[in-house]
């Protein structure tokens, strides 16, 4: 059974490193407006946080698919 769900999670999983890319450049840049000119509005902490993880995320993807 866990053989059968590892290989359609595997097939299911199927990230595009340029996509990741443009991911993290944007997302560096939406950053890098953010912490530019700093708030205290709850938007503009949601869009920190989206923005850092995001980030990090695409980062994390770019990393394991180098790996592969």
């Amino acid at each position: 059974m866990s053989r059968t769900v590892r290989k359609v999670l595997a097939e299911a999983y199927d990230p595009d490193p340029q996509a990741m890319v443009i991911v993290a450049m944007g997302s560096s840049f939406l950053l890098f407006s953010l912490l530019s000119n700093p708030s205290s509005n709850p938007s503009y902490l949601f869009g920190l946080v989206v923005a850092v993880l995001s980030l990090v995320v695409s980062v994390v993807v770019l990393a394991v698919e180098t790996r592969r």
